[in-house]
């Protein structure tokens, strides 16, 4: 009954910090997402949608830190109200306290694969789906004639004249991304084509010249007639191109046409292992919560801080272990939960050595203990 009512007392804050973390997190693609709809007249509900999109993402990253913040919350106000040593004067030792706190990590584990195995990837590639899809029905309005437009990175485009099909007349490109050179392109006619499978925009340059100059004062012109032009398409978040997160688990693990065995095994093992922080911090987390009530509670809250702080430094160290290494090397993204979760067993072992039962407990609070003691 003890392990059943710890159980269900964290659920709630679990539920509560969840929320809050996402939200928090969140709040940066929630400006860049409000922007679109002031500069660009997109409209809410796409908004809102391609925030439904991106939310497995946060959530794959908040629910870990909602377990440690939990578990220590929890089990921090058990110790100032004396719970814990109630629970200790019944017969419950470090190890049985850790059983409902295991399972809550191992269910929070559970929770968190699904979300990075499935909705995740599903969240992405349906987001990078309404991202092109908004992309056709804003570029009529990115590219107005007679205006200087700025939309493209690297790009200054220039258009005279547009048709209703989207053909162009009198067309001037500045690249700015060629250095140390520059290059400036005047056309008579282009035509813009969206390319769904590279997500960029193809402008299709006729009868034309090319202007090319460098920083030593060179010179030099190319007429042309026909031309491509690839532009990237406007980021409407702001975000970098991620195809590979929007790649389902299964294609990822069956399929090497786009990714190469590196890339997919490195995509593969992180969906995987970053879950794994729920059981180690919520095991980690347990002993941090096991305070003593006269000593405050400000010491369990920087340690679980510390936790999370030392967890996710070697997290992002071996993420970048794996960069251009052996598809192999993805293996040791298991290190940084597995190090977390033998820490949290070996504090609890700790714990445990040092618990004294409840007659020794009984013995130290009884009322006449000090009047018995002949040292007194």
């Amino acid at each position: 009954m003890l392990a059943r009512s710890l159980f269900l007392q964290l659920i709630p804050p679990f539920l509560l910090a969840t929320f809050i973390l996402t939200f928090i997190l969140s709040m940066d693609t929630v400006y860049k997402l409000i922007n679109l709809i002031v500069s660009r007249g997109v409209p809410v509900g796409s908004v809102l949608l391609m925030l439904l999109y991106r939310l497995p993402q946060f959530l794959s990253v908040t629910l870990p830190i909602a377990v440690v913040i939990t578990v220590v919350v929890v089990l921090v106000r058990l110790s100032n109200d004396l719970e814990l040593t109630a629970m200790g004067a019944s017969g419950l030792s470090p190890w049985q306290l850790s059983v409902p706190v295991a399972i809550f990590g191992l269910l929070a584990t559970i929770l968190d694969l699904g979300i990075t195995l499935w909705m995740q990837p599903a969240g992405y590639a349906a987001y990078e789906e309404e991202t092109l899809r908004l992309l056709r029905s804003q570029t009529a309005k990115t590219i107005r004639p007679g205006v200087l437009n700025y939309d493209f990175p690297g790009k200054v485009l220039y258009v005279e004249s547009k048709s209703p099909n989207e053909e162009l007349e009198g067309i001037f490109i500045s690249d700015t991304e060629l250095r140390p050179s520059s290059m400036i392109s005047l056309s008579s006619k282009g035509q813009l084509l969206i390319r769904e499978k590279e997500q960029d925009i193809l402008l299709q340059l006729k009868q034309g010249t090319m202007h090319f100059g460098n920083v030593e004062g060179g010179y030099r012109t190319m007429d042309f007639e026909e031309f491509q032009y690839q532009f990237r398409a406007p980021q409407l978040d702001g975000s970098q191109n991620r195809k590979v997160w929007g790649v389902s688990t299964m294609d990822l693990i069956q399929s090497d046409q786009y990714f190469g065995e590196q890339t997919r095994q490195r995509e593969f093992q992180l969906r995987l292992t970053t879950p794994m922080a729920c059981l180690g911090f919520a095991l980690a987390a347990l002993t941090i919560g096991m305070v003593d009530p006269r000593r405050g509670r400000s010491n369990a809250y920087l340690q679980a801080l510390a936790l999370i702080i030392i967890h996710y430094i070697l997290w992002s160290f071996s993420k970048e272990l794996t960069i251009g290494k052996e598809p192999t090397s993805a293996v040791v993204l298991w290190v940084p939960p597995i190090l977390i979760g033998l820490w949290g067993v070996y504090q609890i072992q700790l714990n445990h050595q040092n618990w004294r039962g409840p007659l020794e407990w009984c013995w130290d609070h009884l009322p006449f203990k000090n009047l018995s003691d002949p040292k007194t």
